[in-house]
């Protein structure tokens, strides 16, 4: 089964739309069966119709640029969203949006922030530490505008950037490309160049898009999740030059 994951739309105060070639892509009815936004998406009814189009499972978590609350599209779908210690309720026609959420999808645990919360920003280690307190599995956050995918201590941490490509007032993120042990990558799609690698000595096992320099840009951006039991296959799709680029990652659950 498909789980989708967006975020930082920033529609309509940033962008538009979302590259329409992402849009027929997601289109396709009865494929995704759960939809993780993960912060600064919600001032667009538009934008959340589109999403619970998709599937009436859609978790929605709250970002910096986001109110509490949020009108609920579509009543008799939107679900309820267990948290640590509370439940999403709706009340008077209104959702709100936890800071953390976590779903299940085969044998994974999956934690959903936006990330603003974690201090320091983007960090790993604190991103770790919440992973472990949510007792995740996979942890999917926002907030930095660019894709990445890394392993640490066991753990699979995807932050599916911006899909709509929305600027940031952040300084620019520039990254080695680092292979690890734990996760396998294949490129899908389209590119001729060779994928570059370098071991990683310290810290967590990074994996970047391989052939195309995303450095500094934000690139329209999201994740797709095809969990089978114990083995998450992830597909990342960049919209670069008017053409939508796929890299795939398989991370396996330690036992």
């Amino acid at each position: 089964m498909l789980v989708l994951a967006l975020s930082d739309a920033h529609i309509p105060d940033r962008a538009v739309d979302l590259p329409s070639k992402f849009k027929k892509l997601l289109s396709i009815p009865d494929k995704i069966s759960q939809v993780a936004v993960l912060g600064n998406s919600s001032n667009s009814s538009e934008f959340l119709k589109f999403v619970t189009d998709i599937t009436p499972n859609v978790h929605i978590v709250r970002g910096e640029f986001d109110r509490a609350t949020i009108p609920a599209i579509h009543t008799d779908k939107v679900p309820v969203v267990k948290t640590p210690g509370q439940e999403r309720t709706i009340k008077s026609n209104r959702v709100e949006l936890p800071m953390n959420a976590v779903i299940t999808q085969g044998e994974f645990r999956i934690g959903c922030c936006s990330g603003y919360t974690v201090v320091p920003k983007n960090d790993p280690v604190s991103l770790l530490t919440l992973a472990r307190q949510l007792d995740v599995d996979i942890l999917l956050w926002g907030g930095t505008y660019n894709v990445e995918a890394y392993t640490l201590e066991g753990k699979f941490f995807i932050n599916p950037g911006s899909c709509t490509g929305a600027f940031n007032t952040d300084w620019p993120v520039f990254s080695d490309i680092l292979g690890n042990t734990d996760v396998k990558k294949e490129e899908t799609k389209t590119d001729d160049s060779s994928s570059k690698s370098k071991d990683a000595k310290n810290g967590p096992d990074h994996l970047y898009v391989s052939d195309l320099d995303i450095n500094g840009a934000n690139v329209p951006s999201f994740c797709l999740l095809d969990i089978q039991g114990s083995t998450c296959t992830l597909y990342i799709y960049l919209y670069v030059d008017g053409e939508v680029k796929v890299d795939k990652v398989i991370f396996e659950k330690q036992r």
